[in-house]
């Protein structure tokens, strides 16, 4: 299991009462996790078959984050998409897809940037202490694929590995300079690799409409303890090329380091659009 250790000073965030939006963004990390790819019908053997996909995913989360190893003395976080709008400020997500005959490969990457400002006012008003912070959160995931079944239910079998990099940084001012941590900035970046293993079915409805099922499991230790995704989806082909992609999703992380902890389930629908050539 990688060693994980914080990039700079770790914030004392047990001596600060930060509000809770800045605190579960240092989890979100567990936003990345790949949409596999639905692609239109399979490559023949011995001509490869493309596919660029951006997608987007209103998700919502729901469990706990600890800035310990311990979950349990953490914070109890609920937000809903609209929430974690309001403090995003940038974000990009996209995969590809390559096809040759039974086998293929996926690659999928992943970019958030959040920010947000909390403030803590002593008593009678005396000092204000604010902090300002932002979290970046890239993900890589490279599968594997291989079609198991060519029936009207096409299945694959996924295995590959799945990186994870989230780094969150503070910027504390204060009315009283002589403050203890008044201008200071602090920083804590958390990275982990998993070994993922899936399945896709896909069962097409008529000319067009091809309904799509995806389950994967990860980390067994490895990075995280356990992490696994369900995804329910339809795939709508306008063309031969162009196919819009509509469905809902379910992932989970239970991932735990010496200073850092997350027990978290994301879920909320998602959209995006494949091209193929």
């Amino acid at each position: 299991m990688p060693t994980l250790k914080p990039s700079r000073p770790t914030l004392p965030f047990d001596d600060i009462r930060l509000s809770r939006a800045v605190a579960w963004a240092l989890l979100a990390g567990a936003f990345a996790i790949p949409l596999p790819a639905a692609a239109g019908d399979d490559a023949a053997a011995g001509s490869w078959q493309f596919e660029a996909t951006p997608y987007l995913w209103a998700t919502g989360l729901d469990g706990t984050l600890a800035f310990t190893a311990r979950p349990q003395a953490g914070i109890a976080v609920q937000q809903s998409f609209s929430d974690l709008f309001k403090i995003l400020d940038f974000a990009a997500s996209g995969s590809f897809e390559a096809r040759n005959g039974r086998w293929g490969v996926l690659f999928d990457a992943v970019y958030f940037k959040l920010s947000d400002t909390a403030t803590v006012t002593g008593p009678r008003g005396f000092a204000t202490l604010a902090a300002d912070g932002t979290v970046t959160q890239q993900i890589y995931t490279l599968l594997a694929s291989y079609r198991v079944s060519d029936g009207p239910n096409q299945v694959n079998l996924f295995g590959g590995l799945r990186y994870a990099s989230v780094e969150g940084d503070v910027d504390l001012q204060a009315t009283l300079p002589q403050l203890a941590l008044a201008g200071r900035s602090f920083g804590q970046k958390e990275h982990w690799v998993d070994p993922v293993i899936g399945a896709r079915i896909r069962h097409p409805v008529g000319e067009r409409w091809t309904l799509v099922g995806y389950a994967d499991i990860g980390g067994f230790g490895a990075g995280s303890d356990l992490s696994w995704q369900l995804i329910a989806g339809a795939n709508y082909a306008f063309s031969p090329g162009i196919v819009g992609k509509l469905g809902y999703r379910v992932v989970a992380f239970d991932y735990s380091e010496q200073n850092f902890a997350y027990d978290m389930r994301f879920a909320g629908p998602y959209a995006g659009v494949g091209f193929s050539w």
